[in-house]
């Protein structure tokens, strides 16, 4: 019985030679091309006269069964008649780009295995050194984008990230939403307005006039630089630094009555009131019963906390609220009135604030506007990093963050 099967190479323009296998037992085919004639260097005509044949050299293919393969081939090289100094040209095959140790099928398959992996890890299972994996990103993958891929721009975010422990050295991701997620613009080496300034300005002008609203947090460089650049679009200081911004005033003020109580109550009474803090953050629809009882036990004991707490939840109604712009500038005004009439010192700060970017900040009811795709990519960046263990150099961020985005899509089996 034959136990033989047949499998295509699914490579153009060969024929097959030989089949044998190497001392390693991998597997060596060797090929030659039926293409006759190549295209001239210099002239850039067809030629056909035959020179020579170059020394063989090997190729990584597919593997099979788990087996690596290699082709080898003697390219051939050919005569240009119409050159005054009569140059040779290499021919080259479709499957196969110049002075790469791979097929092109190989390192599409290369770069599907890379996809949420490291460099380290794809090139100890494929027993390649990490270099190879490092070219085939940089042949496969552009280190900037390419304008010419988008028809409009509308919404950008705009976000940074320390590329180190302790928020240090922080790099900015320019982005924006697609039907299918999110896509990299850019990957900028600092947050210095001038940086963003001159990306911005690097946007071909026809793209730049389609931007209408760029999502951002309450960075003055950011803002200044779409203000300078993008007259245009409308600036969204992003709900989530909002919401971050007054929870914290209102949690200061819980730290403070706590530390308070500590020292005023009886130890039975402050144990009474213990493990307050994870129901003091939540929502009140999303309290147990039991929680619901340990914040009334604490209210009970400071008014003023619960004051805290009921403004906070009040100014997260209002965003949640179906305002119009000017019906959430009233709404958050009075607010702060009612702010001012507690005497809790605490969201002073977050008043300054409100009175420095009200505009912006209710730039968000117009449409619902909000840059939660910015806040969801910059986790999914951050994965990487630790994936990574570190990736210090923005082009090769760029890179990574593209494959792990579009990677599925650009290199599917064909």
């Amino acid at each position: 019985m034959d136990n033989s099967i047949r499998i295509p190479l699914n490579l153009p323009d060969i024929r097959i030679l030989e089949l044998s296998k190497t001392e390693r037992g991998d597997w060596l085919i060797k090929i030659e091309s039926t293409l006759q004639g190549t295209t001239c260097h210099q002239c850039g005509r067809e030629i056909t006269d035959l020179h020579c044949h170059d020394q063989p050299f090997r190729i990584r293919h597919l593997p099979l069964f788990e087996v690596p393969v290699y082709l080898e081939i003697r390219p051939k090289r050919y005569r240009c008649k119409y050159c005054d100094d009569h140059p040779t040209t290499t021919q080259h095959l479709e499957w196969h780009e110049p002075r790469s140790p791979n097929t092109k099928a190989y390192e599409r398959w290369l770069l599907r295995i890379l996809i949420n992996s490291t460099v380290s890890d794809v090139a100890r299972k494929l027993g390649v050194s990490e270099d190879i994996v490092s070219g085939i990103i940089d042949r496969w993958i552009a280190a900037q984008v390419d304008w010419s891929e988008y028809a409009d721009l509308k919404v950008m975010g705009m976000d940074e990230i320390s590329l180190k422990r302790g928020h240090r050295d922080f790099v900015v991701l320019i982005t924006i939403p697609t039907t299918d997620g999110v896509d990299i613009l850019a990957v900028l080496a600092d947050r210095k307005q001038q940086t963003v300034a001159n990306f911005l300005q690097s946007i071909p002008i026809d793209l730049r006039q389609t931007i209408e609203r760029v999502c951002t947090d309450m960075y003055q460089g950011f803002v200044s630089a779409v203000r300078e650049q993008l007259p245009q679009a409308k600036i969204v200081i992003d709900r989530f630094h909002v919401t971050k911004a007054y929870r914290n005033c209102a949690d200061t003020v819980r730290k403070r009555e706590v530390k308070r109580l500590r020292r005023e109550l009886s130890k039975q009474e402050y144990d009474s009131i213990k493990g307050a803090m994870w129901p003091f953050r939540k929502r009140p629809e999303n309290l147990k019963e039991s929680e619901q009882q340990l914040l009334e036990r604490l209210f009970a004991y400071s008014p003023q906390l619960k004051q805290a707490y009921n403004l906070r939840e009040k100014l997260t109604q209002i965003f949640e609220g179906r305002y119009t712009k000017h019906g959430a500038k009233c709404a958050i005004r009075a607010w702060c009135k009612q702010v001012l009439k507690s005497d809790i010192k605490e969201f002073d700060c977050f008043l300054t604030t409100i009175n420095n970017w009200m505009d912006e900040m209710t730039n968000y009811f117009l449409e619902g506007w909000t840059s939660g795709f910015v806040e969801g990519f910059n986790n999914r960046v951050k994965v990487l990093k630790r994936r990574c263990y570190g990736i210090f150099d923005i082009e090769r961020l760029f890179q990574r963050i593209s494959l792990d985005l579009n990677g599925y899509q650009t290199f599917a089996v064909t």
